[in-house]
């Protein structure tokens, strides 16, 4: 083995344990070890300082006295993934074997459940279907920029690779806003918006999904911020009180049909956050039918960004529409 790899993989072994480590010294509170680190295509028997407190070589030093063996690991051809706290869910195994992925992820990953995606999101939920390859329970709790959201992904849609464009939409909200989140999910725009937010409401349909919700909104103790509801958007929106600085509509499937809802209650001078999927980078369509609902609402509008934030397939992408609205 390499010498820079087998000192890799000492110092993951090593910091696993709760060590740091420099200058070849691993330390922890109280204890403080001397290392060597010895690989066979770098060093002889000969070589080896054995006054060293712990001493790593590669397979091919094995016959050394006291000395810790670290094997090279098994290269995996590991299949498209994402985890979801202690849950890893495949998204396509393609032609890779089973039992080889569910090993693989294993060996790299301390998971309990592994799940694979046998159909997209679908129905009034938008809800995946999955098949259990490892382990059996499937709720967990994921940790996303210092929150925790409790949710079971085979019932409530849930993606960690949206974390970013969440973080970003949340990094704009200003001090004392109202925000309204639309199709709130667990929670997780309206619980990062709270951090600067006077008060964030969340609508969410899915039983599951508001259960969720509500539990993720006190394990967060952001309870004097967000409001909650359970039901349709085109029912509890009229029946809101006021106006709000900022509204976030993260459903690319049907958000443009629940835009005349959005401008119903945005203020002037808000934002919408507009979630679609357009393809081939065909923004004429999107931009049209905002328009001529933005014009029924008697309002003037700017498209000030259009961002990318996923892809739907090779050829559609998921794109966030920031729109500032105007009198």
């Amino acid at each position: 083995m390499e010498q820079e790899k087998l000192e890799k993989k000492v110092r993951d072994i090593l910091g696993r344990e709760g060590f740091e480590i420099e200058d070849g010294v691993a330390r922890k509170p109280e204890v403080k070890l001397e290392l060597g680190v010895y690989s066979s295509e770098k060093y002889d028997e000969e070589e080896i300082d054995h006054s060293k407190d712990k001493i790593f070589v590669d397979k091919g030093l094995q016959n050394v006295e006291d000395a810790y063996v670290v094997e090279e690991e098994k290269e995996y051809d590991l299949p498209s993934f994402e985890l979801i706290g202690d849950i890893a869910v495949i998204n396509d195994l393609s032609s890779r074997d089973r039992e080889e992925a569910v090993e693989g992820i294993l060996a790299h990953h301390d998971v309990k459940t592994i799940l694979l995606k046998t159909e997209g999101l679908s129905g009034e939920f938008r809800v995946g279907s999955y098949e259990t390859l490892y382990g059996e329970e499937t709720e967990t709790v994921h940790k996303e920029h210092g929150y925790r959201f409790k949710v079971d992904p085979t019932k409530a849609y849930y993606s960690e690779r949206f974390s970013t464009e969440r973080e970003r939409v949340a990094s704009q909200v200003k001090e004392g806003e109202k925000v309204l989140v639309m199709f709130a999910g667990v929670g997780p725009f309206a619980i990062l918006c709270s951090e600067k937010a006077e008060k964030v409401v969340a609508i969410e349909k899915n039983p599951e999904a508001y259960k969720y919700l509500a539990e993720n909104i006190g394990l967060n103790d952001v309870e004097d911020k967000v409001e909650v509801y359970c039901g349709d958007v085109k029912d509890i929106i009229p029946e809101l009180d006021g106006r709000f600085d900022r509204v976030i509509m993260p459903l690319p499937e049907k958000a443009v049909e629940f835009l005349d809802e959005a401008v119903e209650k945005v203020e002037k001078g808000g934002t919408v956050h507009l979630y679609t999927f357009v393809e081939d980078e065909k923004f004429g369509p999107v931009q049209k039918e905002i328009e001529n609902i933005f014009d029924n609402n008697d309002l003037d509008f700017d498209i000030v960004d259009k961002f990318r934030c996923g892809y739907k397939s090779p050829s559609e992408d998921r794109y966030c529409f920031d729109i500032k609205v105007f009198e």
